[in-house]
């Protein structure tokens, strides 16, 4: 229903750019998806490319726990197996890698997202971000928070020859548009780019 009422309802238009040779495999493999965090209805989004290439019923995703006691969409997620955590190492680590174990045995292709920022793309947290970075050593970056490593050695650890791939994917909107989930049930159009490269 949420992705009818961002295609149908709001008329937004999401158009992938992929390697062709890449897109014959979408839906057909199992796949670890890496997604920026920067706007409200980038889950709506993911989940029209889910419905697209059929497995939006078996997509899964790393989410925080304060997710699933939302109302509907948070109890859907949890009988659909979704891995929430807590954000604190030390008590999702055996938590996590057990729902992953526990996907080994999936009997149909999934995706399995994960927001490696770890939380929303912000001004102040990029700020915040970019002088961890520089305390680090690491490289400063312009649109996206620093990466949080963990959850996705752990995530490649628990699910090694189990999925095919990594889908490396960037999602904007152009002309700037913020949207916002709101503005999706106004019936708002927005215009989505996904950009997606299979490792």
């Amino acid at each position: 229903e949420m992705v009818m009422l961002l295609e149908w309802w709001s008329g937004t238009d999401c158009t992938l750019y992929t390697d062709p040779e890449s897109y014959h495999k979408y839906g057909k493999e199992n796949a670890i998806v890496i997604l920026n965090h920067n706007f409200e209805i980038d889950f709506l989004c993911g989940w029209n490319f889910c419905e697209r290439f059929g497995v939006l019923g078996s997509s899964k995703v790393l989410a925080k726990k304060e997710l699933s006691y939302m109302p509907v969409i948070g109890w859907m997620w949890y009988f659909l197996e979704i891995v929430f955590c807590k954000r604190k190492w030390e008590e999702d680590r055996k938590t996590v890698m057990q729902k992953l174990l526990n996907l080994r045995d999936y009997p149909e292709n999934f995706w399995f997202l994960i927001h490696c920022e770890g939380t929303r793309f912000t001004e102040q947290k990029h700020q915040i971000s970019m002088q961890v970075a520089e305390a680090k050593g690491l490289p400063k970056l312009k649109y996206h928070l620093l990466p949080r490593t963990k959850g996705f050695a752990v995530t490649v650890q628990c699910l090694r020859n189990v999925v095919s791939a990594v889908y490396d994917s960037t999602l904007n909107f152009r002309n700037n548009e913020n949207p916002t989930l709101l503005g999706v049930l106004n019936g708002k159009k927005y215009h989505a780019d996904l950009y997606v490269r299979q490792v």
